[in-house]
């Protein structure tokens, strides 16, 4: 008789909290990715290259998230009323449990904007 096995692999799942957001790092054999969620939304994906929420174009996207870091970055995302967000750059690290990012507006010219805020390890 021939008794087959299978064995269910469980992602492992990381939460941080940082600020009103919830993030979630999934590590998959099929490749990580990372979600997030304000308040009462459900989760979504992060870092698509696809427009999001009030964006109406994104350029130059690159997405990269292993060994526990989530780097999002994009060249140009335009906006309603001719606003631009250029070189923006967003790091979730989930070991230290920090979240870094920075970005040019249209409406502060040349200079660089940074967001840096220590996070809060979640269970879920």
């Amino acid at each position: 008789m021939l008794t087959l096995f299978t064995t269910a692999v469980a992602a492992e799942e990381l939460f941080m909290k940082c600020d009103s957001a919830i993030y979630k790092y999934v590590q998959d054999p099929a490749g990580d990715k990372v979600f997030y969620k304000n308040k009462n939304n459900k989760y979504k994906e992060w870092c698509t290259e696809a427009p999001q929420g009030a964006q109406i174009a994104k350029e130059g996207f690159v997405r990269i998230i292993k060994d526990n870091r989530a780097t999002c970055i994009s060249k140009k995302i335009t906006y309603p009323n001719n606003i631009e967000v250029t070189n923006s750059l967003s790091v979730n690290d989930y070991v230290n449990l920090t979240r870094y990012r920075e970005w040019y507006h249209t409406r502060s010219g040349s200079k660089k904007n940074v967001y840096e805020v220590n996070c809060k390890k979640r269970r879920k």
